[in-house]
């Protein structure tokens, strides 16, 4: 079998490990899973079969699309799979069908969903089971939800609607900033104020949600019932100046290419030419900030080609390690080889960990080791 020259390698026991790390951290609040963006690049079907088998009830989809792919993939009913970013014209009724928490963030979204109950109960009948919903309150960050002044219209909506036997009121949610603890806790009170507010008109709440990766390991009095992550779940933490082992957590995804070339010159440089390029999503801006780990030495890269990386090296460095074409070269891992780590590659190009591992194309070969495969 032909080695591809690149190749991204999902590690899933790191993936139950951190899971299982970070479940016991935001205890006893429960943790939800959030793959959006093929789980940020790790392959959004495999990674959340793990996660089951790791005892994880709550997966985050962020679209319909997904989280409906996600029930087809053989997700059984009893993993709640929310999906809450819609678009003008959603398939509400497909979402239904599949048995996906619906996040509300307006009373034109649930009037959308309400409709589409309407029409199910009539052509299912006895099978027809209404949707969950979480109402989503706008806290501050602005990123959706309804504002404290439509808060009312919607919750009372939405409890018109489930006494009409439509919806299940299920949960309340937002999202906050993590920019300051100041900012969070004007967000908690906001947040616990509009729960009290969905209680006095008649909503039952049974789950509050609004922290993420970073609130969530930071502060216990945001966790509530649930905690959302994703980031901290692929081992790349959120934390300016962390490493992953610091908070318990090891990266899931090592990025391999192999040497496709060395050339040496007279005046005793040396460039190595590795199978991995911005054809395969790598940034540009990589040059001159990033390592590449062969033999594991370091080597600075200084190009990003289409489909290669040139590296910098000496040609005493090459005879010294006996590099050669077919070597393997580590772009980012756990460290374990010499290589830098992904989260490292973000702060060293102004960016996030996890953006460069959801940018990984989808060219790039995924090959799952460990956990059920």
């Amino acid at each position: 079998m032909i080695r591809p020259p690149i190749e991204a390698v999902i590690d899933l026991d790191a993936f139950g490990a951190n899971v299982t790390h970070l479940r016991a951290t935001v205890g006893p609040a429960r943790l939800m899973v959030v793959v959006k963006a093929d789980a940020y690049g790790h392959g959004r079907v495999p990674i959340t079969r793990e996660a089951v088998r790791r005892g994880i009830r709550d997966i985050g989809a962020l679209d319909l699309e997904s989280a409906i792919a996600l029930r087809e993939s053989g997700l059984a009913d009893d993993v709640a799979i929310l999906a809450w970013l819609h678009q003008p014209g959603a398939d509400f009724a497909a979402g239904i069908r599949a048995h996906i928490d619906l996040g509300v963030s307006s009373p034109a979204e649930l009037e959308a969903i309400a409709t589409a109950s309407a029409r199910l109960a009539q052509t299912e009948g006895h099978a027809f089971v209404a949707p969950r919903l979480h109402l989503k309150l706008d806290t501050g960050l602005h990123r959706n939800g309804a504002t404290a002044e439509v808060w009312p219209q919607l919750v009372t909506a939405a409890v018109d609607a489930e006494r009409a036997g439509l919806v299940r009121v299920h949960a309340a949610w937002t999202h906050i900033a993590e920019a300051s603890e100041e900012e969070d806790t004007l967000a908690l009170e906001r947040f616990l104020a509009g729960v009290a507010v969905a209680r006095e008109l008649g909503a039952d709440i049974r789950l509050r949600h609004l922290a993420a990766s970073s609130a969530g390991l930071r502060r216990a009095d945001v966790r509530l019932d649930l905690v959302r992550m994703g980031g901290h779940c692929w081992g790349i933490p959120s934390f300016d100046g962390v490493t992953p082992a610091d908070i318990g957590l090891v990266p899931v995804m090592t990025l391999h290419a192999q040497v496709l070339g060395v050339r040496t010159t007279e005046t005793g440089s040396a460039s190595l030419y590795v199978g991995a390029g911005y054809g395969d999503g790598l940034p540009r801006r990589l040059a001159g900030r990033v390592a590449v780990a062969v033999r594991g030495v370091r080597f600075a890269v200084v190009a990003v080609e289409r489909d290669h990386l040139e590296l910098t090296a000496s040609k005493d460095d090459v005879r010294a390690l006996g590099i050669a074409t077919g070597d393997d070269a580590v772009l980012f891992g756990t460290g374990a080889e010499g290589e830098q780590t992904v989260r490292q590659w973000g702060d060293l190009t102004g960016t996030l960990g996890d953006e460069i591992t959801t940018r990984i194309a989808a060219r790039v070969p995924r090959r799952y080791i460990g956990g059920s495969v």
